[in-house]
């Protein structure tokens, strides 16, 4: 209760109040004038209990206390900070990547060049032996040409004529032949003709027919060229296909065989 007492000083104000006056009205009841009267017999008379009510608080005005009005503090000033400077990020190390070997460029495809068309075969020369009755061509070339030198001053041509299935070859007679240089006729004379059954003996082989031209008559005044030469028989038709040859310089001498075997 002390410390109730001590913590609200204002309830013992209260109590000592209430006491005080509980003790006035009992001073002020003993001490009123008697007066002279008959003196009743005194009966007993039941002093009425007095309850004190319980002290009421009453609220005691506090003086009203000065707000301090808030001073304006300043604010100390604060040195700047300086900003520290960021971290410098350390350099994140690369792995190394793989280098690409640099591949070869290659090379650009040949542009195909168009073919060129196969050149048209050569006509075939019509054979000359074609169309010939009989027969037809008996001879062909079984030896030469060839050549042998005589000095260039003529064309002379040695010929052999001959049957190869009658006596290991016998000599077959009135033959001549056709004779061409580069394109152009040559004289040949139709009245030499071969000789049947006889034949002689020469530098380059046998023959039965020899026929010279000079030089002068040759185109170019020469003897070396090209010839084309066949043979005709007694009726002046074809009896052999064409010969082709080329003479060298100097080289005028012309042998040749024609079996018709």
């Amino acid at each position: 209760m002390n410390n109730t007492l001590q913590r609200n000083p204002r309830r013992w104000v209260l109590i000592g109040l209430l006491a005080a006056a509980v003790l006035a009205m009992l001073a002020l009841g003993g001490c009123a004038p008697q007066q002279a009267a008959e003196t009743p017999t005194p009966t007993k008379t039941k002093v009425p209990t007095f309850t004190p009510a319980p002290p009421t608080a009453t609220p005691t005005e506090i003086p009203p206390t000065a707000t301090p009005v808030p001073t304006a503090t300043a604010a100390p000033t604060l040195a700047p900070t300086a900003t520290p400077e960021p971290p410098t990020p350390e350099p994140t190390a690369v792995p190394p990547t793989a280098t690409r070997r640099p591949v070869a460029a290659q090379p650009a495809p040949k542009p195909v060049q168009p073919t060129a068309p196969a050149p048209a075969p050569a006509p075939v020369a019509a054979d000359p032996c074609a169309n010939i009755g009989g027969d037809g061509c008996k001879f062909r070339v079984t030896g030469g040409p060839s050549f042998g030198e005589n000095g260039g001053q003529e064309l002379k041509l040695q010929l052999m004529f001959q049957h190869g299935g009658i006596d290991g070859g016998q000599p077959q007679g009135s033959y001549f032949v056709v004779l061409e240089k580069d394109g152009q006729r040559l004289p040949v004379s139709d009245s030499v003709r071969s000789i049947a059954l006889d034949s002689s003996q020469g530098t380059l082989g046998r023959y039965n027919y020899e026929f010279s031209l000079g030089a002068d008559k040759l185109p170019g005044n020469t003897v070396t060229g090209n010839y084309t030469l066949w043979v005709l028989d007694g009726n002046g038709e074809r009896d052999s296909r064409n010969v082709t040859f080329s003479v060298p310089p100097s080289n005028g001498l012309i042998w040749i065989k024609f079996d018709q075997a």
